[in-house]
């Protein structure tokens, strides 16, 4: 997840095979087209930037190069948990002999592995008491922990240490965020998640007092902070999962800056607020483009990845406040130009949706794709589209 990647140029000619694997020539040649796929029937659109990020790349060629250097060692290649979240991606590792374990088995670390095995830490890292196990089973361990993760539990961990509690702006049960609750509360941090901006308003509501009644952790479950009450977050500092909406991150800060104004003056604000933007730019560079191909006119919109990848979520959310959207996995959720396999986040509810593609021609299809979304699969999806288009 490169610092550089939102304002690197888009490239005109043929990209490198990072990962051959996981490329597309088809989204190859709609890239050298201006991003445009023209056909008889209408056209299908796909955003300057898209798929995979470069902290994805990364994890992705770390777990090939483990399991080629493994291969012949005798140990097994474990891997905890998802490497990313896409189901495509993470079956195409268990094809190449990667034993993904459970939540549970993941729990009982020296039950699972051992020191003869190869364990591959994903991109969203593991909580710290599962990372120390690791080290004494004396197995190899390959850590492809992605580089903002890291910087969002370093920066986090540094203000714990300065005596402020941690108000976290994600998903509390998703593994990134599980992982940075973990390492806060390895270094005596106090934290509450809030996962959407009415959670963010009602810590709000606490702060200036508008809010009474159940105690904390019923305020937010118990899974959401290890806090007993307020009196930790009287110093705060905020971060965000990195794949969260930026704007809706900017707008959790403006929420806190007016309450703990309320609550303590403006002169104090310096003293008991920190802000680090820690969604990272290739969620934030997707999103933007996400938005400008959607607000170019789209008849419908698809948004391919992973249910559980949160980036692909929230492309979804942005999409469908421009046009009718469609959250699918892969190609083989479009089952005809009538139906179409879907997931519904905000609902948590897979249906089979009808007449989901436009009668009329020409129909203008825009593509979104999240980082965790291999182009492999983005192509397969443009392709079938093709088909209806063509008729």
């Amino acid at each position: 997840m490169s610092a550089t990647e939102a304002n690197r140029p888009r490239r005109r000619g043929p990209r490198r095979q990072e990962l051959p694997g996981f490329a597309s020539d088809r989204v190859d040649k709609i890239r050298r087209a201006g991003n445009v796929w023209k056909l008889s029937g209408g056209e299908i659109r796909l955003p300057d930037v898209f798929g995979f990020c470069q902290g994805v790349k990364r994890a992705l060629t770390m777990l090939e190069q483990a399991v080629a250097a493994h291969r012949g060692h005798g140990g097994r290649m474990l891997l905890l948990g998802q490497i990313i979240h896409n189901p495509w991606v993470n079956a195409y590792f268990e094809s190449r002999g990667v034993r993904i374990l459970t939540a549970e088995q993941i729990r009982q670390p020296e039950r699972h592995i051992e020191a003869a095995d190869c364990a591959v830490i994903p991109a969203f890292g593991v909580p710290v008491p599962i990372e120390r196990r690791l080290h004494a089973i004396g197995c190899r361990i390959v850590d492809t922990s992605c580089g903002d993760v890291r910087r969002l539990w370093s920066w986090a961990g540094r203000e714990a240490d300065g005596g402020f509690g941690v108000l976290i702006f994600g998903r509390a049960a998703h593994d990134e965020t599980v992982v940075t609750k973990s390492r806060l509360a390895d270094r005596g941090g106090r934290y509450v998640v809030v996962g959407n901006l009415d959670q963010s308003r009602r810590f709000c509501d606490l702060v200036t007092g508008r809010a009474e009644g159940a105690s904390f952790a019923e305020q937010f479950g118990p899974d959401a902070t290890n806090a007993a009450d307020l009196t930790p977050f009287d110093r705060l500092a905020q971060v965000s999962q990195t794949t969260m909406l930026y704007e809706e991150t900017l707008a959790v800060r403006q929420l806190l800056t007016e309450a703990y104004t309320e609550r303590f003056g403006p002169d104090e604000l310096g003293r008991r607020l920190a802000f680090q933007p820690t969604v990272c730019r290739a969620t934030q560079a997707r999103q933007g483009a996400a938005v400008a191909l959607c607000r170019q006119g789209c008849d419908v919109v698809l948004v391919v990845g992973g249910f559980g990848s949160s980036n692909t979520r929230h492309l979804y959310e942005l999409a469908r406040g421009y046009a009718r959207a469609w959250f699918i996995e892969d190609d083989e959720a479009i089952r005809s130009s009538r139906e179409i396999a879907t997931f519904d986040p905000a609902e948590d509810r897979h249906f089979v949706a009808a007449d989901w593609l436009p009668d009329r021609r020409p129909v203008r299809v825009g593509v979104l794709a999240g980082a965790s979304s291999p182009e492999i699969v983005v192509g397969r999806v443009v392709e079938k589209l093709a088909r209806f288009l063509e008729q």
